[in-house]
């Protein structure tokens, strides 16, 4: 006789510390306890992973973790024991030395509601302490803006937060505090039935509450010297091509420039000459996502071999003083911030469209260090993704006098037309050079294919997803197309089983399931596969990069389009497939780019599976009105350049033939 296996329920309080004001829970995860935590003025700590209340009863505490997980599978016998233990011996800067707490002084914005602004992740006594300065929240830069210097907002924060400080940032250099007006925007072709969205609330959402973001000001120079013979070494050397060095000269010569080459022309490479001339023996910040730092540090030693490169994240502050190069992904940024002594003679954002968002933190750090550093440059090849005010942020954080600009005279003065586009052409002439693969004479061709499919099991389960009307419309969206890639999944692994012995394919997905499921198939079949997700190491994602190109048997590379759709170089494939359309025309292409560029030999098959019926439709129709607006830019920019340069940046000729597969 088998005995019945008895299984025992999970630990939930896992630790729990306390400073004397709050105290932190660390609990098993069980998916919808948060509101029943919150009621009982529970709040989520990010840079502890805990869950931290005020109340330091200990009863109170033991009856709200039985309350809120009344009915649910975990053993709470040792939560009393941890809570007394934490309660007995407080440990005074357990939460307050991670809270980031920043004060900036201000140069322009709404200045009588406070001349100061003071960030900090989100904790419920520095928001008292923001009530009793008399704050005002401005939840786009999640930053409340208080009456009284740097002195009084240090006492609030001692007296009613408990943090010394120490802790507390004080920025020297003043930030601007600009109101960011949403403009009106046509109506989607993804429509879908769902339930009413419910709207949870974060730091300072019981106040009235202001829309401003924090950036900065900086000016920009043009025309100024550079040692040309540098350049002209580099081409002899053909470490640099004509058009490159073209691209190198528009960079140096200005403080700040964008680089909006089409993908696959080489613009690190650019890049990284352009920076060594601007910065001479000075240090050098580059800024890129994570899965594109080891691809840079090859980059620079490609040109310079013998230089020292620090991983921001990885090396100590004190390795990094002692580098001349400094390579580091968005999230990293916020620590440079406040290393005040470690100073950049240049810097280069890369993949720059990833600040398109005002309010976002990534933005906020990069203008503060653009202000410190005398040059800074943007690198994108995908400049515009949805709308004309993208553009504000790139043109602020490098100077040029359109950034000035408050955001609502932008939007106002230069979008929503083609003649208001053409003036915003003409008006940043000269500080973004956008050439076409036009300039490279021995790149093939690419051909772009929508291929309509009936799924042989059908479109039973989409349509259960689409009836449900408990959820609301983005998680709906979000499971009908993770259900269209699973039903696409079949005629992936045929197109893989109907390729030549030489050919190679690239196919992206939007999900890491279908990723996981396309491995799984492509084992079953004997084919050798890599993959590449967002939750990859540094050297597991060049490992997969290096073996689909260097290795002849590895016929397949499978990646997200978030994680493997940038920054690498995979000129082994012919084939590109897309299990998923991306949400925008510009970063289609540029996933599909990462096998058409420098370096490709072969003529590109892009192939794009439709299912009739479904929001497959949709996403196409928004593409194409998304690309309607990128092409008039481009055209635009096109026409504002100078005449020598109006050949190499032509508007590409897979932009006209994207319109005619769609509108076909």
């Amino acid at each position: 006789m088998f005995k019945p296996v008895v299984l025992k329920p999970p630990e939930l309080l896992l630790n729990a510390a306390s400073d004397g004001r709050r105290i932190g829970l660390q609990l098993t995860h069980v998916p919808g306890l948060k509101k029943p935590l919150e009621a009982f003025g529970a709040w989520w700590c990010g840079p502890r992973r805990m869950w931290v209340l005020d109340r330091l009863q200990h009863g109170f505490l033991v009856e709200a973790l039985q309350r809120a997980y009344a009915g649910q599978y975990v053993d709470l016998d040792a939560a009393p024991g941890l809570l007394k233990t934490a309660l007995e011996a407080p440990s005074a800067d357990y939460f307050t030395q991670l809270l980031d707490v920043q004060i900036f002084p201000l140069a322009r914005g709404e200045l009588e509601r406070g001349r100061w602004a003071v960030s900090f992740a989100y904790d419920k006594h520095c928001v008292r302490a923001m009530h009793a300065l008399g704050g005002y929240f401005q939840r786009n830069a999640s930053a409340w803006q208080v009456h009284g210097g740097p002195d009084e907002i240090l006492q609030a924060l001692a007296e009613h937060a408990g943090i010394e400080a120490e802790f507390v940032f004080i920025h020297e250099r003043p930030v601007v505090l600009e109101d960011l007006s949403t403009g009106s925007s046509g109506p989607s072709p993804i429509q879908v039935p769902g339930a009413a969205p419910t709207f949870g609330e974060g730091g300072g959402a019981e106040d009235e509450a202001g829309t401003a973001f924090i950036s900065t000001d900086r000016e920009r120079d043009a025309d100024l010297p550079f040692d040309r013979s540098v350049l002209a070494d580099l081409l002899q050397r053909e470490v640099l091509r004509d058009y490159q060095a073209v691209g190198v000269e528009h960079l140096v010569r200005q403080s700040g420039a964008c680089l909006g080459d089409d993908m696959g022309l080489g613009k690190s490479r650019q890049t990284v000459v352009a920076l060594r001339l601007a910065a001479g023996r000075g240090r050098v910040l580059i800024a890129c996502p994570a899965s594109l730092r080891l691809n840079w540090e090859r980059e620079i030693r490609m040109v310079y071999p013998d230089a020292k490169v620090g991983m921001l994240g990885e090396d100590r502050m004190a390795t990094l003083h002692a580098c001349d190069w400094v390579v580091g992904n968005y999230e990293r940024m916020g620590g440079l911030v406040r290393e005040v002594g470690l100073d950049f003679a240049a810097m280069a954002v890369d993949e720059a469209h990833y600040l398109k968002e005002h309010r976002s933190g990534r933005t906020r750090n990069m203008f503060v260090l653009a202000a410190r550093i005398p040059r800074a440059y943007v690198v994108t090849g995908t400049p515009l993704l949805n709308r004309e005010v993208e553009m504000h942020t790139l043109l602020r954080i490098t100077g040029h006098e359109l950034g000035r600009l408050p955001l609502a005279d932008f939007r106002k003065q230069y979008a929503g037309s083609s003649e208001k586009r053409a003036a915003l052409a003409e008006a940043i002439k000269g500080w973004m050079l956008r050439r076409s693969k036009s300039v490279l004479k021995d790149l093939g061709t690419k051909e772009r294919q929508l291929r309509y499919i009936s799924p042989a099991e059908g479109l039973d389960g989409y349509k259960s997803i689409y009836g449900d009307m408990t959820l609301t419309a983005m998680p709906k969206i979000v499971k009908l197309r993770r259900e269209l890639e699973t039903l696409k999944i079949p005629f992936l692994v045929e197109t893989v089983e109907g390729m030549a012995e030489d050919d190679k394919i690239i196919i992206f997905c939007e999900y890491m399931s279908t990723v996981e499921a396309l491995k799984q198939a492509l084992a079953a079949i004997s084919v050798k596969c890599v993959s590449l997700v967002g939750s990859d190491s540094a050297k597991k994602r060049q490992k997969a990069v290096d073996t689909f190109q260097e290795d002849p048997e590895t016929k397949v590379f499978i990646g997200t389009t978030s994680a493997a759709g940038v920054g690498i170089t995979l000129t082994a494939a012919n084939i590109v497939a897309f299990a998923s359309m991306p949400w925008t025309p510009a970063l289609m292409r540029q996933a599909e780019d990462r096998a058409y560029r420098l370096g490709q030999k072969r003529d590109v098959l892009v192939l794009v599976p439709i299912i009739p019926g479904t929001i497959d439709e949709g996403v196409l129709q928004l593409q194409e009105n998304k690309r309607n607006t990128e092409i008039e830019v481009v055209e635009a920019v096109r026409c504002a350049l100078p005449e020598t340069q109006k050949a190499q940046a032509e508007v590409p000729e897979a932009f006209i033939e994207e319109l005619e597969v769609v509108e076909a």
